[in-house]
C-alpha cells in the first residue's frame, strides 16, 4: 500500500470496505465465467457485477490524488514516487505469473516465452492468468491523466476534457495498433477511465457534506436491483466489459457505476462507523497481489472436480490470494531491513 493510499485509509477507512467490495466482486466475476454460456442467472450476475466493478477501483483512485505543484520537478516526483513502483510490479507480477501459468497450463516454453513480449506490449490480449495485467497498466496511465489535469487545468477545463474523451471513447468498438487488434497497454480505455477518476477526485471533496446520505443509497439501491431484474427477465441492453472495450447503451457506462460506487460509500461509511464488516479490511490492504493472483489460484483450483465449482472457486480464489499475499508481506517485513522496503 502505498503513502497515498495510506493517507485515504486513514482519513477515511470506510473506503477499504468499499475496495474490498471490488475486490470480492472481481474474483466472483472471474469464478462465475465458465458458467455464463450455460446458467442464465450466472449470466445475468455477470454482467450486473461488470457494470461497476471495473469502474470503482478508478472512481477510488481520484479520492487518493492531489494536485502538484505547478512544475515538471513535481510531476516527475509523482510519476517516480506513485507509477514506477507500479510498473516494476506488472513486470514482477507478470514474470511470476507467466511461468505459474506455463506449468498450470502446461504451455510450451515457446508459447511461454512468447508470452513475454505479449506482457511488455499489454493490454487487453493477455488473457488467462494474465487476465487482470490490462487493468494496472490502464489505472497508471490514468492517474497520470488526472494528475495532469487537476494540476494545470482549472474545473470546468478539467471536465471539458474528460467528457470529450469519454464520448470518443464509448463512440468506437474496438481499436488495432500497428496490426494488433489493440492498443498497448489498453491505453484507448484512458479515454473512458480518466472521467470516472475525475469524478472520483471531486466528489471526495464535498463527500462530507452531502445530506441525506441514508435516502440517495436506499434510491440508488432500488434503482440498481429495478435494472437487474431488467436484465434478467427482458434482457435490459447494457453491457459494460471495459477490458474489450464492449459496451451497450453506452450513456449508462457514464452514470450507473458513479450511482452504485456512491451508494457503495454511503453504505460502507455506516458500517465501518458500527464497525460491522471490518474484518474486510485486509482484502483492500493486500487487493493489488490478489487482483493479480486470483485468476492463477482459481485455475488450480479448478483442476480439482471436487472444488470446481462457482462458490467454492470464489471464497477460496478470495481466501487463497489473501493468505498468499498476507504471508508474502510478512515474510519480507521479517527478512528484509526496514529501509529496503517500500
Amino acid at each position: 500500500m502505498k503513502h497515498s493510499e495510506r493517507q485515504l485509509s486513514k482519513e477515511a477507512p470506510w473506503t477499504d470496505l468499499v475496495i474490498a467490495v471490488g475486490v470480492i466482486a472481481m474474483v466472483l466475476g472471474h469464478a462465475l465465467f465458465p458458467s455464463i454460456k450455460t446458467d442464465h442467472p450466472a449470466s445475468t450476475l455477470y454482467i450486473v457485477i461488470y457494470w461497476w466493478h471495473m469502474p470503482l477501483f478508478f472512481i477510488i483512485g481520484g479520492l487518493t490524488l492531489k494536485p502538484l505543484a505547478r512544475n515538471w520537478h513535481a510531476m516527475w516526483q509523482f510519476i517516480r514516487e506513485r507509477l514506477l513502483p507500479m510498473a516494476y510490479t506488472y513486470l514482477i507480477a507478470g514474470v511470476l505469473l507467466i511461468f505459474a501459468s506455463h506449468f498450470i497450463h502446461g504451455d510450451s516454453w515457446g508459447y511461454t516465452a512468447h508470452y513475454f513480449l505479449r506482457m511488455i506490449y499489454g493490454g487487453s490480449a493477455l488473457n488467462g492468468d494474465l487476465t487482470m495485467m490490462w487493468f494496472f497498466t490502464v489505472m497508471a496511465l490514468t492517474f497520470l491523466v488526472v494528475e495532469l489535469l487537476i494540476t494545470w487545468t482549472d474545473t470546468f477545463t478539467q471536465f471539458f476534457i474528460a467528457i470529450i474523451m469519454f464520448a470518443l471513447g464509448i463512440s468506437y468498438g474496438s481499436i488495432g495498433f500497428m496490426g494488433e487488434p489493440t492498443t498497448p497497454w489498453a491505453a484507448d480505455l484512458v479515454l473512458m477511465t480518466t472521467l470516472w477518476m475525475l469524478c472520483g477526485y471531486h466528489g471526495y471533496r464535498y463527500y462530507s457534506q452531502m445530506k441525506n446520505k441514508a435516502f440517495f443509497a436506499t434510491a440508488i439501491s432500488i434503482i440498481f436491483v429495478i435494472l437487474a431484474i431488467c436484465r434478467f427477465e427482458w434482457g435490459l441492453n447494457f453491457v459494460l466489459y471495459l477490458k474489450t472495450h464492449s459496451i451497450k447503451t453506452p450513456y449508462m457506462a457514464f452514470y450507473v457505476p458513479l450511482m452504485v460506487t456512491l451508494a457503495l460509500c454511503i453504505m460502507a461509511e455506516a458500517l465501518y462507523k458500527k464497525g460491522w464488516l471490518n474484518w474486510l479490511q485486509p482484502l483492500s490492504w493486500y487487493a493489488v497481489p490478489i487482483l493479480y493472483m486470483h485468476q492463477a489460484v482459481i485455475d488450480v483450483l479448478a483442476k480439482v472436480p471436487a472444488l470446481n465449482h462457482t462458490l467454492i472457486l470464489w471464497l477460496l480464489g478470495v481466501i487463497i490470494s489473501l493468505l498468499i499475499a498476507a504471508g508474502w508481506h510478512h515474510l519480507v517485513k521479517l527478512f528484509l531491513p526496514k529501509s529496503t522496503r517500500n
